[in-house]
């Protein structure tokens, strides 16, 4: 029997404290400014035949390319100097006999990566241009500003426990309710429909972020707010996005299909 949980849920419940009492009381967290994002953004070729997942705008960016045609998955790694970013396989099914590259300029505000991609011996390579695979016109761009507190006990030395969603310089919304690893969140599509969510790593309750236990926060288009699901925070495992099949693997055997808003576990 397949199991279905609702990725996000339409309609939210307050409290009787409004967004910015809730803020005032509290406590006095102090601003983390070392969290890294770690940002995935799923791109489709213009012709269809490859799919890229890109983390960029990070110290060491990385992506997996997804050929289509051939059924076939490469790994790479690189550099990224501003708007440049040159990748190259680290791994793959046939990387014994051949190299893959891929360079080109990549667009952080449209997600558009315009490019070479060469294999093995071949130093012209082809043209190639990757766009958002899931586009709305609408997609909203947020500043993320992170709060915690100094915490002896945990040994990364704080926690995180407080994210303000900034747009146009005003708090929009302010996540809070949770206590998270303090270095680093995942900014990734979870439901595919075209908005990021945030991933925090769960450190509540002597949980360590071995334990893979995740807090999600998915965007809803419809209210413009983050919700959190504490149906995906009963999933044990790192979800590892397969954008190309819209699929989500937390390991273990647990892989699930998403259709429309709907988690179903494959059995």
């Amino acid at each position: 029997m397949k199991t279905k949980l609702l990725l996000c849920i339409v309609v939210l419940t307050f409290s009787n404290l409004s967004k910015a009492e809730t803020v005032l009381n509290a406590p006095e967290y102090k601003p983390l400014n070392n969290v890294r994002v770690s940002m995935q953004r799923m791109l489709r070729s213009t012709e269809g035949s490859y799919f890229l997942s890109l983390y960029a705008g990070i110290l060491n960016p990385h992506a997996t390319l997804y050929d289509i045609d051939k059924d076939k998955i490469i790994n790479l790694k690189g550099l990224q100097r501003g708007t440049q970013l040159n990748l190259k396989s680290v791994d793959s099914d046939d990387v014994i006999n051949k190299t893959y590259q891929l360079s080109g300029i990549f667009d952080a505000n449209s997600g558009d990566f315009k490019g070479i991609l060469t294999e093995g011996e071949d130093t012209l390579g082809k043209p190639i241009q990757f766009e958002p695979a899931i586009k709305v016109s609408d997609k909203p761009y947020f500043i993320l500003k992170f709060y915690g507190l100094e915490d002896i006990q945990q040994p990364y030395g704080s926690v995180l426990k407080r994210v303000d969603i900034v747009n146009k310089n005003n708090v929009t919304q302010a996540l809070t309710g949770f206590t998270a690893f303090p270095k680093s969140i995942g900014y990734m599509d979870v439901n595919f429909d075209g908005y990021y969510d945030i991933i925090l790593s769960d450190i509540s309750e002597k949980r360590t972020i071995q334990d893979k236990r995740y807090i999600y926060w998915i965007f809803n288009p419809q209210t413009r707010q983050f919700q959190r699901s504490p149906q995906l925070e009963k999933i044990v495992g790192f979800p590892k996005l397969r954008g190309d099949k819209q699929q989500i693997d937390f390991g273990n055997g647990q892989l699930y299909q998403v259709e429309k808003g709907l988690l179903s576990r494959t059995e």
